[in-house]
């Protein structure tokens, strides 16, 4: 079995056990998807098509895998000197488009 079959069946089948196990929350127009019937027919047609999978195993064993991880998660995303305003329906920030030469 490709690879790409093997890690789409895996997959599918964890999310549907997630499901079943009351671990997966859904919320504004995906709530439908709670029930489990919804569920099982919005992941039927993922299991017609091809995945395209790109996984390889990480260079110098976990501890690479964490020292890398480990850079990224405690990043900010949008820092304090960009925020403009906040509250509790919308946020406001300053940015730049990179791709606009000036």
């Amino acid at each position: 079995m490709p690879r790409s079959r093997l890690f789409r069946r895996l997959f599918l089948e964890e999310l549907v056990r997630l499901h079943e196990a009351g671990e997966l929350a859904f919320f504004g127009d995906l709530s439908e998807l709670a029930d489990t019937s919804t569920f099982a027919a919005h992941l039927a047609p993922l299991r017609k098509v091809d995945w395209v999978v790109y996984a390889k195993p990480p260079f110098g064993g976990p501890e690479a895998v964490l020292a890398y991880l480990s850079r990224y998660t405690h990043r900010v995303a949008i820092s304090n000197h960009r925020l403009v305003s906040a509250d509790a329906g919308t946020v406001a920030f300053r940015w730049k488009d990179y791709r606009i030469k000036r």
